[in-house]
């Protein structure tokens, strides 16, 4: 648990720094006519700094066991009782779910800004910060769903007791979970499917892959609309294409970030308990990849973007006494950009 933990905060530190480096870049050097585009990256920007706070704030603890599944967090020492330990762990669980939609979200802007019909039709003018509104409405909705169906019980308690003391030392009265218990034991001694957690988890199913859906959907159209543009050398500005490209060659790597540290570690924590099927190495697969996605999520816009990437490489020579500060980056010809908002 101490190396966890060691890594949880390096991984924040990282995220924080990285993520407020990333927020001044959108300010000060993005294309003056970036759109709204350019506050919907600044809103995941501080999104992800603030994860990474939560999730130290937090210290929550996965682990799989037989037919459930605990996010727990140890509130011995803490100003925080049991039940306000419980609430906090809902909110960090909500922000799980934030971070799917915004997946989604980011890609059906992407879609939107190469292809004004679609843009015209369903997001036209303040209509497109509805989008801003859809990770709020998951993150109510995973949060709710925690804090009404996977409260701790005495029953939890007894079935978690052991495995909880053994594997993290930690007396179950001196920790606060939520807790997925798919298959409770009945008075037979029998598994028995719980209704009520299958509904909860299907719930959180459809928020998974209607992620999973905007981002494959929107991002494979998206990529045929850029190819066509970009084909369309008479009727479309250089500046323009290469500008798509270098956004949506950043949005595909931060597809991929997110498919091995989210997608692939909540398909198989909500999987395997369903079934009763216990994967040892879940505990800390998951704890480590969660916290490790805010703080790499940045560096695709960070390197693969221009604008941002040159800004990057004459601070770092200006701190090496190799280039003097000037305003030079500021005055390159941003003219034939168009807004893609």
């Amino acid at each position: 648990m101490r190396i966890i933990y060691i890594f949880k905060i390096v991984c924040a530190i990282i995220s924080i720094i990285l993520n407020c480096v990333l927020t001044l870049l959108i300010l000060k050097k993005s294309p003056p006519k970036l759109g709204a585009y350019k506050y919907l990256m600044i809103y995941i920007a501080l999104f992800e700094g603030y994860y990474s706070i939560w999730d130290l704030i937090t210290e929550p603890i996965v682990h799989s066991y037989k037919a459930a599944f605990v996010v727990l967090r140890d509130f011995n020492g803490s100003v925080f009782d049991r039940e306000i330990s419980f609430i906090l762990i809902c909110v960090y669980c909500g922000l799980f779910g934030f971070s799917l939609a915004i997946f989604g979200v980011h890609f059906i802007y992407r879609y939107g800004a190469v292809n004004k019909t679609f843009m015209d039709k369903f997001l036209p003018g303040n209509r497109v910060y509805i989008l801003f509104l859809i990770p709020m409405w998951y993150f109510t909705w995973w949060g709710v769903l925690c804090y009404i169906y996977f409260h701790f019980s005495p029953t939890t308690d007894a079935y978690m007791e052991e495995t909880i003391e053994s594997h993290f030392a930690i007396p179950i009265n001196d920790s606060s979970y939520i807790c997925v218990y798919y298959q409770p034991t009945g008075a037979d001694g029998q598994p028995h499917p719980d209704p009520k957690i299958f509904f909860a988890i299907g719930c959180m199913w459809y928020m998974v892959i209607s992620s999973m859906f905007c981002v494959f959907y929107f991002g494979i159209r998206c990529y045929c609309q850029i190819s066509n543009t970009i084909s369309q050398t008479s009727t479309t500005s250089t500046s323009l294409k290469n500008l798509q490209s270098q956004l949506f060659n950043a949005l595909v790597v931060q597809t991929i970030i997110p498919v091995v540290l989210m997608y692939i570690p909540i398909g198989i924590l909500f999987f395997f308990p369903m079934v009763i099927w216990e994967l040892p190495f879940t505990t800390s697969f998951v704890g480590y990849t969660i916290a490790l996605y805010p703080a790499i999520d940045p560096l695709p816009n960070m390197i693969i973007i221009r604008f941002y990437r040159q800004a990057i490489i004459d601070f770092v020579l200006m701190i090496l006494g190799r280039k003097k500060a000037s305003n030079q980056f500021n005055s390159i010809n941003l003219v034939e950009v168009a807004p893609i908002s």
